[in-house]
């Protein structure tokens, strides 16, 4: 596979009164076109501050990044972020309105979106109508809208209950698929990342640096519900734990 990003040697310090607080210590990191990428480590390790980096929002004290040329990065947040006063269309094109980007042929790109994946009926309905798995799924589209190479997920799934989560990760990995998307994700949920990854960075403690980097390979690979089902699942899942600087 081809390289499309590669992440060298970043560090990350920041200037407060009380002195330097280094958040992320000589990371390197790669992501191939088509693959998906998880990140996992600590809370607080740098996992976040390294996506506000990789999608321009913060500068690196030191090191840097290669993209592929003419390679664009989208960054989903944690939240949907949905503006509740405008309809789950006017939503979806919201960045393609900011950066003056929302021609005809754009606008017919989202709503085709919209329909391939469930939303056809609800384009004029507003958020507090969806349920939390369609509004992650507009943001998603929102985020897809400026087609993007690659996409930055942060914690894509954390304001979901059990259940949605699920179901809504399997969305997300069909919808990356079948647009042929790059991804890095970063998640507290090991089983998330196993199920929906390619490779697995294990980050330490903060400041992090990549401690361990798993190749995820399971027998009939498939949808992330049924990736938790392969014999392999469980081998990686304690492996990763292990490899974790959690205090319990």
């Amino acid at each position: 596979m081809n390289k499309i990003l590669e992440v060298q040697n970043i560090s990350k310090i920041y200037h407060t009164p009380n002195g330097e607080i280094k958040a992320i210590d000589l990371c390197n990191l790669e992501l191939h076109e088509g693959e998906f990428v998880s990140i996992v480590g600590p809370s607080g390790c740098g996992k976040s501050t390294l996506l506000s980096i990789l999608s321009g929002l913060e500068k690196p004290s030191s090191g840097s990044f290669l993209l592929k040329e003419n390679c664009t990065i989208g960054y989903m947040l944690q939240t949907d972020a949905l503006f509740p006063w405008l309809t789950i269309f006017e939503n979806a094109i919201l960045g393609l309105k900011i950066n003056k980007k929302d021609s005809l042929e754009n606008k017919e790109y989202v709503k085709k979106l919209l329909e391939t994946y469930g939303l056809k009926d609800f384009v004029d309905k507003y958020p507090n109508e969806l349920s939390g798995g369609m509004k992650q799924r507009v943001a998603l589209i929102r985020t897809l809208a400026l087609k993007p190479d690659i996409l930055l997920l942060d914690e894509p799934f954390s304001a979901l209950d059990y259940q949605s989560r699920l179901a809504v990760s399997d969305d997300v990995y069909r919808i990356l698929k079948a647009e042929k998307k790059s991804a890095i994700m970063v998640t507290h949920d090991l089983s998330e990342a196993i199920s929906m990854s390619q490779r697995v960075y294990v980050f330490s403690k903060r400041p992090c640096s990549v401690k361990k980097v798993y190749d995820i390979s399971l027998s009939n690979q498939s949808n992330p519900i049924e990736n938790r089902k392969a014999k392999e699942f469980a081998s990686y899942y304690d492996l990763i734990w292990k490899d974790l600087d959690v205090n319990v």
